[in-house]
């Protein structure tokens, strides 16, 4: 049962349980952990310099993969073995993952805040839950990464802080950079589109300058206006600067672009090309610090086993990140050190899938309360399992971390920011609303938690 430490109230239950116990001792204490948390100093773990998200977007079905529950459901060729104590493996669909099982962690006490695609998906993207009010001006995960890390950025770091690959079609989209300076939105590539245009050849990159200094020459007085009412071709500059900036780098060309044999051993779709793009920023080190590749159409509601549905999904997933986990834990840097061990790769959904019978449909619909989440680098340790869900993977009975609760994408935030050396209890004021943006959310809409870092998955 989790404590009143660990999980603690809506506004509204605060107002009710207050109003009628307002002479009760107790109450106050309640109040107090908060209030010290918020102020005391954190301490961030400063064990990775890149993030590499991967969103199964739609919500991938726990109960039929990384949760695996057998029932008269289970389709007889999922192939499922223990492949440890107490770890049921569907071989069938994650054979490479089941293989290299010591490289990762997987949490099974998720949960998420929301059942509903387009407000889920921005929880993910923002770790805020969606506010209408609040929408447009709250800064994604990698907006913030980015945000922090502009004062370390070399001279040499061309490249942008925040890359995303194939989320537009997600039904949130892809979340802007808020409040914070355009400087730090996300930059995105669609695979499916051609990256051509952003890894030039030499001759292309000469032509490239050739007609950028001209355009400086005509423009030359809008650049340099410091009026107010300039301020708008002002960020249009910056953005043109930074996009000339990077596409003159010769790192860029080799960066955004993808080896037939790379696309051939990464699984030959979307989400393989993604890990690829996102494993050569990471080994560039040439200024970007958070990836985020996003996995389409994993909202199953119908004929889930499917070909063309379930399993090839996994299939294109246990590839694609089997294959990103190969190369970031073989390259190593100068000082000896792999690309995993200063990369923290997250992969989940958005949430869970119902569990049990499939539906009429025989598909499983969208599920809050049960999803499981893979954790890998950066200092995390590799082949746990934390967490447990009940016989159908409908609630989670045994959170088995630090705090006694699920984790939620609050936890999760918090757990990325501490691997990165940020400081999660950060406010920034001054956004449009006049109210303090804070980097986790302390009053949720749905409840307040003591969000915390999730040491368990460390060493």
């Amino acid at each position: 049962m989790a404590s009143l430490l660990d999980t603690l109230l809506t506004r509204r239950e605060a107002f009710r349980v207050g109003a009628s116990l307002v002479s009760a001792y107790w109450f106050l204490p309640l109040l107090e952990p908060t209030n010290v948390r918020a102020q005391s100093k954190v301490n961030p773990r400063g064990s990775a310099r890149f993030v590499i998200f991967v969103m199964l977007e739609g919500g991938q079905s726990h109960v039929d993969s990384w949760d695996l529950k057998e029932g008269k459901w289970t389709p007889p060729n999922f192939d499922i073995r223990e492949i440890a104590p107490g770890v049921k493996w569907p071989m069938a669909l994650f054979p490479q993952l089941a293989r290299q099982r010591e490289r990762y962690s997987l949490i099974r006490s998720m949960e998420a805040w929301d059942s509903v695609h387009f407000r889920a998906q921005y929880y993910v993207q923002s770790g805020h839950m969606m506010n209408p009010a609040l929408q447009k001006e709250l800064p994604p995960i990698g907006t913030v990464v980015a945000y922090e890390s502009a004062a370390r950025r070399q001279s040499t770091d061309t490249l942008p802080g925040y890359v995303a690959v194939n989320v537009t079609q997600s039904q949130a989209g892809l979340l802007g950079s808020g409040f914070l300076p355009a400087t730090y939105t996300p930059f995105h590539i669609d695979t499916t589109s051609g990256i051509g245009a952003i890894a030039v050849d030499e001759e292309g990159r000469k032509k490239l300058l050739r007609r950028w200094e001209l355009l400086k020459k005509v423009d030359e007085r809008l650049r340099n206006d410091p009026s107010l009412q300039a301020k708008a071709y002002r960020d249009y500059h910056n953005h043109y600067e930074g996009a000339v900036s990077m596409m003159s780098d010769q790192r860029a060309s080799q960066v955004f672009q993808i080896e037939t044999a790379d696309h051939e051993r990464y699984g030959k779709s979307q989400v393989g090309d993604g890990c690829i793009l996102a494993r050569n920023l990471v080994e560039a080190d040439a200024g970007t610090q958070f990836v985020l590749v996003s996995h389409r159409d994993w909202d199953h509601h119908t004929r889930i086993y499917n070909e063309n549905n379930h399993y090839k999904l996994c299939k294109e997933l246990d590839t694609a990140l089997s294959s990103l986990l190969d190369d970031l834990s073989t390259r190593r840097r100068a000082d000896g050190r792999t690309l995993l061990d200063e990369t923290m790769v997250v992969c989940f959904g958005e949430f869970g899938r119902t569990p049990g019978e499939l539906s009429a449909a025989s598909g499983r619909d969208h599920y809050q309360y049960a999803l499981t989440g893979l954790f890998a680098g950066g200092g995390v340790q590799g082949g746990r399992v934390i967490g447990k869900t009940d016989d159908l993977g409908a609630k989670v009975i045994a959170p088995d971390w630090n705090a006694k609760r699920s984790v939620y994408m609050e936890d999760v935030t918090t757990t990325i920011y501490s691997a990165l050396g940020i400081d999660w209890s950060k406010t920034i004021e001054g956004a449009p609303s006049g109210r303090a943006f804070h980097y986790i959310e302390p009053f949720a809409s749905k409840q307040m938690i003591r969000n915390q870092e999730i040491s368990n998955l460390f060493a």
